[in-house]
């Protein structure tokens, strides 16, 4: 009996996609949204494997969203060099020293936006493009014994691909598996020392308007004693997540964002982080033990 041919899908490649994408702007303006989601949609049904396929180049790619945020900072540039340009050329008869201030902060603004919005382009298409240099791709390697002998990106990659397709439970951009977590960057299991979450309500006023935020966050600790941030959109992924982790590694510290337990490792010393290691490896034996 031969076996069953696969149905040949058809979804947009990269950088056919972004290509595509960007014609769409071009052509259609604000009306190209609905078919940029449309077809968005269509490559994530069609992908073979589902949102797991190649999932650390996505999320390196998925850095592009920073040219949207450089092109912000580029209009605030040129709102303080128009304003810069049109309070140099007034009459400056009668000012107050809070005009030559806001003349100063308009200067401020006109550079720090262009800086800004350099940085942002350079690290966005630097993730796309160069992969090998993204922010993931060095996470990685940091958590490899020897980082100066990592294999080649696509190799780095795969080791977390593989162990997510297998073993990855997904709780909105975090991704966790047996040997690996992935968020904004990647973090072995067995690395990790500590997990800090953060649910807290931020209101702001302005004028008679009352602007409310929900900060939703999950702060993990390696061994290194570095933190990895990833945000979430809804409590009960945040809430997911730090219940699989406290089942990934029962031996981490778990508590609140800024709490007794998160400063103590955060801002603990080398003497110090030295007797939570050994905590640590206390821990993990004891429950090992238990576990049998």
């Amino acid at each position: 009996m031969q076996p069953e041919k696969k149905k040949k899908q058809f979804y947009l490649k990269w950088p056919w996609n972004l290509v595509v994408y960007i014609l769409l702007v071009v052509l259609f303006r604000v009306f190209s949204v609905p078919l940029i989601l449309l077809l968005m949609w269509w490559n994530k049904k069609q992908q073979p494997g589902g949102p797991a396929e190649s999932y650390c180049m996505q999320r390196a790619r998925g850095q592009l969203i920073q040219l949207m945020w450089a092109a912000v900072a580029l209009l605030m540039a040129a709102a303080g060099a128009a304003y810069l340009t049109l309070s140099w050329n007034a009459d400056k008869t009668g000012w107050d020293y809070m005009e030559y201030i806001k003349l100063s902060a308009a200067g401020l603004l006109a550079v720090g936006g262009v800086l800004v919005a350099g940085y942002l382009a350079y690290t966005g298409l630097r993730d796309v493009f160069c992969p090998e240099k993204s922010r993931l791709a060095q996470s990685i390697r940091n958590q490899l014994p020897y980082p100066e002998e990592a294999p080649p990106v696509k190799e780095l990659f795969a080791m977390v691909d593989e162990d997510l397709c297998r073993n990855g439970q997904w709780f909105g951009k975090l991704a966790v598996g047996s040997e690996w977590v992935l968020g904004d960057e990647a973090v072995m299991i067995s690395h990790i020392r500590g997990a800090f979450w953060q649910d807290k309500i931020r209101t702001r006023r302005s004028g008679n308007r009352v602007r409310t935020t929900r900060i939703l966050e999950l702060w993990i600790l390696d061994n290194r004693q570095q933190c990895h941030s990833t945000a979430f959109r809804l409590p009960k992924e945040l809430q997911a997540a730090v219940e699989c982790l406290r089942q990934r590694v029962p031996a981490a510290v778990f508590g609140e964002y800024d709490s007794r337990e998160y400063n103590d490792c955060i801002h603990a010393d080398e003497q110090q982080w030295y007797f939570m290691e050994q905590e640590y490896e206390r821990r993990k034996i004891q429950l090992e033990q238990g576990s049998r």
